[in-house]
């Protein structure tokens, strides 16, 4: 994972802070293993990649590590999916919501931007697109 302890620290006051609405979904990786040849994971490919998801009542992970801050403040995820390859996520924004897309429930949603809502342009649109609903 290559989360810093800061980073993670603040991923987890933003749980405390919006305990029943916030999710994080985020990609993962391990090294091949002894069973990839029969999992079918192809040769050339030397990372197995994950789909994961946590929120607030992920337990956190209880396994030793090299530094102890980054352990105690990384939580085991809730969902985590394999993807078929290296995840080529390049093209921004639409890229990003179609790895979240397999933990969305529900008819709508609601997928923002960490620099919208910095117009007041942008904030003015939301309510009016709700209204459509």
């Amino acid at each position: 994972n290559t989360f810093t302890a800061t980073q993670l620290e603040h991923t987890n006051q933003m749980f405390n802070s919006f305990p029943d609405s916030l999710k994080v979904a985020y990609l993962d990786n391990t090294e091949k293993n002894v069973t990839a040849e029969s999992d079918g994971v192809h040769q050339r490919q030397g990372r197995r990649y994950f789909s994961c998801l946590i929120d607030k009542s992920c337990s956190f992970v209880s396994l030793a590590a090299d530094d102890e801050s980054i352990a105690s403040l990384r939580r085991t995820p809730k969902f985590r999916i394999e993807l078929p390859g290296f995840p080529i996520l390049g093209d921004g924004k639409s890229d990003n919501q179609n790895h979240a897309m397999p933990f969305m429930r529900g008819a709508f949603a609601q997928c923002i931007d960490s620099n919208q809502g910095a117009y007041f342009e942008q904030m003015m649109l939301l309510p009016c697109v709700l209204g459509e609903f």
